[in-house]
This record gives C-alpha cells, structure tokens and sequence, in this order.
C-alpha cells in the first residue's frame, strides 16, 4: 500500500522523497526535521531541502522558531476540489 501511496503521490509531482515525507507526515501531523526524518528515512542531509520543496508547493507549513517546526497542509485540502465554490 505504501509504495502505491507514493506512486500516486508523484503522479502530483513529487519526486520520491518528497512523497515518503508527504506521507510521513499524514501519520505525524507536525515534527521537527529530525523527527520527520526518522519517520520517513528520508536521509538527513536531504530533508532540509525536501521540507522547503514541499513547503514551496504548498504541502506543508512552516512554523518559525527553535526548532522550526513542521506541519502538514490536509490531504483533503491538497487533492479534493470543492465543487460548490465559485471560481
């Protein structure tokens, strides 16, 4: 389930380890770098970027402080449109 999870996810344009810490962070909710890379297995030195690309495309928020901290944007509001809005 998880490797279709992933697939799907870079169907959206995410490339791998984005979408391993994506789906992370559906289970987590909000982390720290670290925690999120442990999480994930998304390696350390790649996170810090992984993280900025997602929050860049709009999948995650950042919250300013030491440690900056990590939340996710809901899938729902990510993937589902809402058809009773005017656009």
């Amino acid at each position: 389930m998880k490797n279709k999870t992933i697939s799907s996810l870079k169907m959206f344009g995410l490339s791998t380890y984005e979408s391993m810490v994506y789906l992370s962070m559906t289970y987590m909710i909000s982390g720290t770098a670290t925690e999120i890379s442990l999480n994930s297995n998304v390696p350390r030195t790649k996170i810090y970027d992984v993280l900025k690309s997602l929050s860049n495309k709009g999948f995650i928020e950042i919250e300013r402080g030491r440690p900056l901290k990590y939340h996710i944007v809901p899938p729902l509001q990510m993937f589902f449109v809402d058809i009773n809005k005017n656009y």
